[in-house]
């Protein structure tokens, strides 16, 4: 749907690997009446609506492999975060299973390690109308 005439799908890795970019989540996330909103490093997480984010979207640098050899290049990869009963998991498709981080501080904390990484994009995954109030960050 993003782009009807293109002979190779431009939202997506040329190996056809998936790699999707971020406009094909911004659809799916749109179509389910969801938005992901765009974090500003500069801000201090601790301006986070926590209570008002369903999850979160990062796109992190990643280690490429062949099997068991780890290749000295990089790749952006995408995992999500999501909070179930109090504990928040990161749901990264790499590792074998969801792994626990925990409440909201160190859910600030992990996300401040990737943040501090450098070429980290984090994305907060909120209904439409929590996007269009703002209610996604805390008053100063």
């Amino acid at each position: 749907r993003l782009a009807p005439d293109a002979r190779l799908n431009p939202h997506r890795s040329l190996l056809g690997t998936g790699n999707y970019d971020v406009n094909v989540i911004m659809a799916a996330l749109q179509s389910l009446e969801l938005a992901a909103v765009w974090w500003d490093k500069r801000r201090s997480l601790e301006r986070l609506a926590l209570g008002q984010i369903l999850g979160f979207i990062l796109n992190v640098p990643s280690q490429v492999s062949l099997g068991f050899v780890a290749l000295p290049l990089r790749r952006k990869h995408w995992l999500a975060v999501r909070q179930l009963r109090g504990t928040y998991y990161n749901l990264d498709s790499k590792l074998r299973a969801p792994v626990p981080i925990g409440g909201e501080a160190e859910l600030r904390a992990f996300l401040r390690d990737f943040l501090s990484q450098g070429l980290c994009e984090v994305f907060l995954v909120v209904p439409r109308a929590v996007e269009e109030a703002g209610a996604w960050l805390s008053p100063e």
